[in-house]
């Protein structure tokens, strides 16, 4: 493993990104808020989904970005292509879909029944005649932009992506996209909510390993000490600033209790606990850290709202949307392969869930407190060491962007 109190600090030195402190009102602010939703949120690649979720002609999915009040729809059409538009009647510009998944081959706008198909076009219109110069074929649905990787579907608001997402994305590589897209891997649980804390703050205690001893002192801290977390930046990635790997120490330093160790014998959805009985999608090379026997997972940052989790048996998946400078929607998505078959690997799961819960809880309500010193103006500046080089990484890639550079 090497030396532990070193093992965490990353090739970069934090003065390869600057030393200078981060202003807190980037997290408070209304016009900082207000340039985030014109340069970041309506010209970045943003997941949206699972490919899974509109697997056949008709499936869809809408997709609600709260802060710009814009609802997407993505769709699969007759020819097995994944579109996605603006949600927005060409009539008089209704919601054409309420709901946030279904099954429609035809689109039927509910306020006066225009009928569009699963490729935007203008199918019907009740009462035609009843127009003068009309023209369907200039009429169907507002297109977005959108692409697959790894069997997630993106959007980009910008109808002409300076950057292609396979390039956005590097250096996560063919080899993830291949992994990563495996139709093994389903959906198995999720939670959704929302919190009273900046966007970006639910995505900063994802991304280092130094609060782990203290925020986590009742939960995971023996099993991943935050000097077990090593961080790596990747200064000419467009959407990919930065990673945090989690190993175990070879001694655990915490207690395992009973239960934990029960479930370890009956598979591996804990993040935490050495299973006994692991599994995995095909396709690992060059993706998983095989060679280590104590690596747990890799958690990559997908600027600006992602963080994924990767890891032998398991996909996490955590987003966040802004609401408001103060106020944001956070998603948590969980994907493993196979059913569930016996009564072991049900409690596995359910053990794997419930920890991972009260850890993820420990993260999240911290952030609202420090989200109500920065809306009071107490805490000025953020102060960022060496172990946390990832939110330096993040925070320069999201300056680049504020300014127009970098994307």
């Amino acid at each position: 493993m090497g030396n532990a109190s070193v093992m965490a600090i990353p090739p970069l030195g934090s003065h390869e990104l600057g030393t200078e402190a981060i202003p807190s009102d980037h997290y408070s602010s209304q016009a900082f808020f207000e340039q985030e939703k014109e340069n970041i949120f309506k010209k970045t690649w943003l997941m949206v989904g699972r490919e899974s979720d509109v697997a056949e002609h008709g499936d869809y999915i809408t997709y609600f970005i709260d802060a710009l009040e814009v609802s997407i729809i993505i769709t699969r059409d007759k020819h097995g292509q994944v579109n996605a538009f603006y949600n927005a009647c060409t009539h008089r510009g209704a919601h054409v879909l309420t709901e946030p998944c279904g099954k429609a081959k035809f689109m039927t706008c509910g306020f006066h029944g225009w009928v569009f198909d699963a490729e935007g076009q203008l199918a019907d219109v009740p009462g035609e005649d009843l127009f003068g110069d009309f023209n369907k074929s200039k009429l169907g649905l507002k297109p977005v932009s959108v692409d697959v990787w790894g069997g997630f579907v993106f959007i980009n608001l910008d109808p002409k992506p300076s950057v292609p997402l396979k390039e956005y994305l590097q250096p996560l590589n063919e080899s993830f996209d291949k992994y990563l897209g495996n139709k093994d891997w389903t959906w198995s649980y999720g939670w959704r909510s929302t919190f009273n804390a900046n966007w970006k703050l639910l995505v900063d205690a994802q991304i280092e390993g130094y609060h782990v001893d203290q925020t986590h002192r009742n939960t995971i801290a023996g099993a991943i000490p935050g000097t077990y977390a090593p961080a790596d930046v990747y200064p000419d990635s467009i959407g990919v600033p930065a990673r945090v790997c989690a190993y175990r120490p070879e001694e655990m330093m915490g207690i395992q209790t009973d239960v934990a160790l029960l479930s370890a014998k009956h598979g591996a959805t804990s993040l935490y606990t050495k299973s006994e009985n692991e599994f995995s999608a095909d396709d690992g090379a060059g993706v998983l850290n095989d060679d280590h026997p104590l690596w747990i997972f890799d958690a990559y940052l997908l600027f600006p709202n992602v963080v994924l989790f990767i890891q032998k048996g398991q996909i996490l998946v955590q987003r966040t949307l802004p609401i408001s400078p103060d106020k944001c929607l956070w998603e948590v998505d969980f994907f493993h392969t196979g059913e569930i078959e016996n009564f072991g690997q049900l409690f596995n799961s359910e053990q794997g869930r419930i920890q991972i819960r009260d850890v993820l809880t420990e993260d999240l309500y911290t952030a609202e407190g420090i989200q109500m010193n920065f809306n009071a103006g107490i805490i000025k500046e953020i102060h960022i060491n060496r172990q946390e080089i990832p939110i330096r990484a993040y925070y320069h890639r999201l300056m680049s962007a504020m300014k127009g550079t970098g994307e």
